[in-house]
């Protein structure tokens, strides 16, 4: 019971207790997530009518930086690279890679990356829960956590609240093997409530032996609640009734949550998103809608006017086509007219260029035509300063999204990929297998020759030789065999590079070009094994693939031996070294 309280406890502190950032500014993380919800979605805390039961309007100015947001702080699994640490072989790496985005397609982790960057601009954070190896992304109306702690990892409590129907309730406890499920379920059913609410919580829990010591241990605790009050008929706002069953406890080593954040702000753990930076935005540019929206009922009316107090009907009812009216004084119309449009249009103006400062949502970064006359090289320089401010928030979440590939994703690719299986490869990839499979059956052959005869293969043999093999192994498409065990020495030879979805093509071709002077010049740079180490590493620092430029064939005359000059031929010197070691899968 008294778990249970201390339980209630926290969550009636996170719902209704605020924290102060710095003396003045308060903070419920509660209070700003729900707005975040009803500011996306275009609703008003007090709903649509107002006091005069007019219709209130609400122009939505967070979704279009939100969007701009996504898009520009987006990459996909094409964006995630490994390369080979030192000591590591680019061959394997390879294959590795090759191996890992298939892994991403069968899991789905395309559309993961897609929804963390969809939700990160509303609000400001993203939680994703690890069960078995395959995340799920964590409701923020039904997580609870210590609203003032820094990240997950210094929390002193973390709850997530589920809410069952009772045959999911039942499956459940049967699945987490929980205590006391026929108690709960006959409680639910004298109730009046539509869901059995389960909080989960991990956090050091204090424990009293018999000789009255206190000890503290982390725990992951159950409690249920079927007694809960539940505003608003929602179970996204119920609050504890007080009566929790505690239905599970056992030591944890860690809770399985991994935070994401698109801006962070000291002494709160929620992030800062778009939604929030706009508040203000958002409430004033609502203001003027519905101030002008008043204003045009009035525009509307027409009402006249008149000295003579004889003329006392309503012209619009009261008189027909064509009919002439005996008055002692003219009758003219009142002037209805709006004179502050002008203040409207520049009072919004200004607001929506306060958006934009505030988001860096420019109408260059958001896709819309320039106004005529700007210079192409002014373009350039506003897309370029305002992409560079994207690219630090990328890079910050990128990370995250590292930590979480390193601790989740791989591990668990490695666990089902470990056995003996098959790789399938299109395109591109398939003519690199298709050249080290000709590669490597054209040094056997050579050597397999050279073996039974003693001689070396002239050129134009060795040229006959390639181009019968090539045409065998040449295909569209290949299945390779993963030997068991391929990927174990490769776990701690791998780094993983994410870079942004804006790659600078023009700087990439100036690379390629600059790696193709440098071969031009010193040939030898593929072939010395020091040299060639050090021009593999510069490759990979400016994101090439080493493998990706590698030979395709070793030509014949690396292979062929000096030959004296004269009427005698010498005996070979020695016995060209062949690059199997290299090439074995």
């Amino acid at each position: 019971m008294e778990l249970a309280k201390q339980i209630e406890e926290e969550i009636s502190e996170f719902n209704n207790r605020d924290i102060t950032i710095v003396y003045g500014y308060e903070f419920n993380q509660r209070k700003m997530v729900e707005l975040c919800h009803r500011f996306y979605g275009s609703k008003f805390e007090t709903g649509d009518i107002d006091a005069e039961g007019d219709k209130k309007y609400f122009e939505n100015i967070n979704r279009n930086p939100c969007k701009v947001t996504t898009k520009a702080i987006d990459f996909d699994t094409k964006h995630i690279r490994l390369s080979t640490a030192s000591g590591g072989n680019p061959l394997q790496t390879w294959f590795y890679e090759k191996d890992l985005k298939f892994w991403f397609k069968d899991i789905g982790f395309g559309s993961v990356l897609n929804r963390i960057f969809d939700e990160l601009p509303k609000f400001g954070s993203v939680v994703l829960k690890v069960i078995d190896n395959t995340p799920y992304f964590v409701d923020l109306r039904n997580f609870i956590v210590e609203a003032s702690a820094d990240h997950l990892g210094n929390a002193n409590y973390i709850i997530e609240r589920h809410n069952y129907t009772p045959m999911e309730y039942r499956k459940a406890a049967k699945q987490f093997k929980w205590d006391k499920t026929e108690e709960v379920l006959e409680s639910f059913r004298k109730g009046k409530n539509k869901y059995i609410t389960v909080y989960e919580r991990y956090g050091e829990v204090q424990e009293t032996n018999d000789k009255g010591e206190a000890t503290y241990l982390y725990k992951r605790v159950y409690m249920a609640d079927v007694n809960l009050t539940q505003p608003l008929m929602s179970p996204f706002l119920n609050v504890p009734s007080g009566k929790g069953i505690i239905i599970e406890e056992d030591e944890a080593e860690t809770h399985p949550y991994y935070e994401f954040h698109l801006e962070k702000i000291p002494g709160r753990w929620l992030g800062v998103g778009v939604i929030e930076v706009l508040i203000d935005s958002q409430i004033r540019i609502n203001e003027l809608v519905n101030q002008q929206a008043k204003g045009t009922y009035w525009a509307a009316l027409r009402l006249f006017q008149s000295r003579d107090s004889a003329v006392n009907r309503n012209l619009m009812i009261d008189v027909v086509n064509g009919e002439v009216l005996n008055s002692d004084s003219p009758i003219t119309q009142i002037d209805m007219s709006d004179r502050n449009l002008a203040f409207f249009a520049e009072e919004h103006n200004k607001w929506l260029r306060n958006r934009d400062e505030m988001t860096f949502s420019y109408d260059v970064v958001r896709g819309e035509r320039l106004p005529a006359g700007t210079p192409l090289g002014s373009a350039r320089l506003a897309t370029g300063q305002a992409m560079s401010f994207f690219d630090q928030v990328r890079e910050n979440i990128a990370l995250d999204i590292k930590k979480f590939l390193c601790d989740v994703i791989i591990p668990n690719f490695e666990k089902y990929n470990s056995n003996e299986h098959e790789l399938k490869l299109l395109g591109e990839d398939v003519d690199k297998l298709n050249a080290l499979y000709t590669q490597i059956e054209t040094n056997r052959q050579i050597l397999n020759a050279m073996l039974k005869s003693g001689k070396v293969p002239t050129k134009s043999e060795l040229e006959t030789l390639k181009e019968a093999i090539s045409e065998v192994e040449s295909k569209k498409e290949r299945t390779t065999k993963i030997p068991k065990g391929f990927y174990k020495d490769c776990k701690y030879k791998i780094d993983i590079i994410i870079t942004g979805e804006s790659k600078d093509t023009e700087a990439m071709t100036q690379i390629f070009f600059a790696a193709l002077q440098a071969i031009t010049v010193d040939p030898t740079l593929l072939t010395d094994p020091n040299k060639k180490k050090l021009f593999y590493k510069a490759l990979e620092n400016s994101g090439i693939n080493p493998v990706d430029i590698e030979p395709e064939f070793q030509t014949p005359r690396e292979v062929m031996p000096q030959r004296a000059v004269g009427g005698g031929v010498s005996a070979p010197t020695s016995m060209p070294q062949m690059p199997m070691a290299e090439t074995r899968l």
